[in-house]
């Protein structure tokens, strides 16, 4: 079952889109990765995006720049989760989901640079043990009049899962860049992750979230 809960909020300017939740019946990466388990996970991944770091430093807004609306972050219908193992709860090894996102935008000449940040969550099934998981994540910054794909990168993210039984890792996608027209970048693009093996950019995706 899946449900969803959007929750945005900005950090040093940094749009956080939290809350894609994959619930896992009979469940109790990459560079720029962090420890799994670590609290708060939204500040700390819009951190790395802003700042390279976990922490941000001391006064982070003395530096003005100028607003840009970041586009909107759509999932690939389909492509939101990677589930392996058996139909049935007790066969499910493992399951690698989306969860918060975080984006930033800065016109830089006659540009706009999207950055994006990913959170995945890696959590083992009745049918699972401990051991390293991952799954492709494709990143890709299209153009919404004629759906004009811009910018497309696949990155494989996951990794270990203890006795823990679930892991959160981090990946900080390379930057994209877009020619800027407005302020409104929101208007004018779209960022689509699709997670697993088949995502790309000749589907329609849904908008699942701001």
């Amino acid at each position: 079952m899946m449900s969803v809960e959007s929750l945005m909020r900005r950090v040093s300017g940094v749009v956080v889109v939290a809350g894609l939740g994959v619930a896992l019946a009979g469940c109790g990466g990459q560079a720029g990765s962090v420890a799994s388990g670590e609290p708060d996970a939204s500040t700390k991944l819009a951190n790395l995006l802003a700042f390279n770091s976990t922490k941000a430093p001391p006064n982070p807004n003395a530096a003005v720049r100028d607003r840009v609306d970041c586009p909107v972050v759509q999932i690939q219908p389909g492509h939101s989760a990677v589930r392996v193992g058996g139909e049935g709860a007790t066969g499910v090894r493992y399951q690698i989901s989306i969860g918060d996102v975080a984006r930033d935008c800065e016109r830089q000449g006659n540009q706009v640079v999207v950055r994006v940040g990913v959170e995945t969550r890696t959590v083992l099934g009745t049918a699972g043990s401990p051991g390293t998981y991952t799954a492709p994540l494709r990143v890709s910054l299209r153009k919404i009049s004629g759906e004009q794909t811009l910018s497309s990168k696949t990155y494989r993210v996951g990794g270990a899962v203890g006795s823990a039984g679930n892991a959160i890792n981090t990946l900080i996608a390379e930057p994209m860049a877009a020619p800027f027209t407005t302020s409104h970048a929101d208007e004018d693009y779209e960022i689509v992750l699709a997670l697993g093996e088949g995502g790309g950019e000749d589907r329609e995706p849904r908008r699942r979230r701001r």
